[in-house]
């Protein structure tokens, strides 16, 4: 030990062993001593800014940052400017390198009574390496020195530091960091962490308080920044706490997690259109079962109205109500059945019977059904209708119930005690060689979304709404070539309209 220590005084250089959490010198080599113009026991007691330059460049926090930065990354290397005993100030080539010490042999401990003999060797610490620059070498520029300089580059790529007080106020920042949240240097001092980004836990949550009030406490967090150019980006921070002169510094370290989060993004995006697609074959399946199953009592129920009607014979004369009854639920069922048999040529893919459609008639068709289910939620509807006839190719059953579908949709909205008006208006109109249905409520409206990903099912205002009407709606309209578009109404509410071709007939 003694030959080691003869060997590092002998070095033209200086060398200063510091602490890894206080960051306060134990030991210091003959050319070090010689230059501050301490000894190694007064330097030992001396605090950072009485051996720093007083130029704001290297202040106390720069300097802690500087150790701090060799601490995370192993090393670090700058021209660090320091000041000996009379305060003259002298510009260094300086290189903090992290040691770990693997035996008791290898730690920098005291021989001699004029050494730290009372402190135990720590298991870690900080060796300061600094080579005076004169007049004739102000500036470095070896190619050792771009060697560091490149080194200390590629570690700042993908991590920037920043250092705050209790209170989670900015005191320095690296010029990396402030890239990394989209800011500058001077823009971020003295400002709390949570007016810079956006922090999925609060720095005051009581369980992060807790942590960070213990001396060596640490915490790690996410923060959504965004760029000048309004770009976001997700970074993690690890945070943690370092003792210097007597004072305790919290040190953040932040690297950009933009790409692993998008990532996460989509890969829950692909989850939730996994689990989607399973809910739309599952109702696929239902659908053909119910296709199936649904006909024969339907064809029962039927017939038995028929016979209840013969039976009835002259007394339904007495009761024209009972007789209006039993036609009304015979439309039902041939309503139900039509409905069913679509759903079966739907499910099976078998192309549905397609003929000359007067759209304003299915139009007038399907009102039955919603105004029935308006009078329910005390819903006014107002229709108007276009007086040229306009004829479309296609499945008259599978468009009204598209309609159908949208008119149900808008009643339930226009419902809501929010709404701005218990009504909805249904109207069609040709544009070009397009005929179009549009219905209109007067309720929220909706949030803006791609019409690519409404066939998706991102769309259900409902609270149990799982967006597959939409899609079936969707889908039926892509098999007649036309589209159902989502629009916001003025002044509030959400406007629909299905677009239909027109047949050769009405062109």
């Amino acid at each position: 030990m003694e030959d080691f220590r003869r060997l590092l005084d002998s070095s033209a250089n200086g060398w200063l062993i510091h602490d890894v959490k206080s960051k306060s010198i134990l030991w210091a080599n003959r050319t070090a001593c010689e230059k501050f113009r301490y000894t190694v026991q007064e330097l030992c007691a001396l605090k950072a800014h009485h051996m720093s330059a007083q130029d704001p460049g290297f202040r106390r926090a720069t300097g802690t940052a500087w150790l701090q930065a060799a601490v995370v990354y192993g090393r670090d290397r700058r021209l660090w400017k320091y000041a000996d005993r009379d305060g003259t100030e002298f510009m260094t080539d300086a290189t903090a390198t992290l040691v770990k010490l693997r035996s008791p042999e290898s730690r920098p401990g005291p021989d001699t009574a004029d050494d730290l003999a009372d402190q135990p060797a720590p298991d870690e610490v900080i060796l300061v390496e600094f080579r005076v620059l004169d007049h004739t070498s102000s500036l470095p520029d070896s190619s050792r020195w771009m060697e560091y300089s490149l080194d200390r580059l590629m570690w700042h790529t993908s991590s920037g530091l920043l250092l705050m007080d209790n209170d989670n106020r900015v005191v320095d920042v690296s010029p990396f960091a402030a890239k990394l949240m989209g800011s500058s240097v001077p823009d971020m001092l003295d400002r709390t962490l949570d007016e810079i980004a956006d922090i999925d836990s609060p720095l005051d949550d009581a369980a992060l308080t807790a942590e960070m009030e213990k001396v060596d406490g640490s915490a790690s967090i996410r923060m959504k920044v965004s760029s000048t150019f309004g770009e976001f980006r997700w970074l993690f921070g690890f945070l943690e706490n370092v003792i210097v002169d007597g004072n305790c510094i919290r040190v953040l370290t932040v690297r950009d997690i933009s790409t692993k989060v998008r990532w996460e993004e989509r890969n829950a995006y692909q989850e939730q259109n996994l689990q989607y697609l399973s809910r739309k074959n599952a109702m696929g399946d239902m659908a053909m079962i119910l296709a199936h199953d649904l006909g024969q009592p339907i064809a029962a129920a039927t017939n038995y109205l028929d016979g209840v009607r013969r039976r009835l014979g002259r007394a339904t004369e007495q009761a024209p109500g009972v007789v209006y009854g039993l036609e009304q639920a015979t439309v039902q069922l041939d309503r139900v059945a039509d409905i069913v048999s679509a759903v079966k040529k739907y499910v099976r893919r078998i192309e549905s019977v397609t003929t000359v459609v007067d759209l304003n008639a299915t139009v007038r068709e399907s009102l039955y059904f919603v105004k029935l289910r308006a009078a329910d939620k005390a819903v006014t509807v107002s229709e108007q209708l276009s007086e040229e006839m306009l004829t479309v190719v296609g499945d008259s059953v599978l468009i009204g119930q598209v309609i159908i579908n949208i008119c149900i949709n808008a009643i339930d909205e226009a419902a809501l005690p929010t709404s701005g008006a218990p009504r909805i208006e249904i109207s069609t109109e040709r544009t070009g060689d397009t005929a179009s249905v549009t219905v209109r409520d007067f309720g929220r409206g909706m949030t803006p979304i791609p019409a690519d990903m409404l066939a998706a099912g991102a769309f259900s205002s409902k609270d149990d709404g799982s967006g597959i009407g939409l899609v079936i709606s969707e889908h039926i309209m892509q098999r007649h070539g036309g589209t159902i578009i989502f629009d916001p109404a003025t002044p509030c509410g959400t406007a629909v309209r299905i677009n239909i071709p027109l047949s050769d007939r009405t062109r």
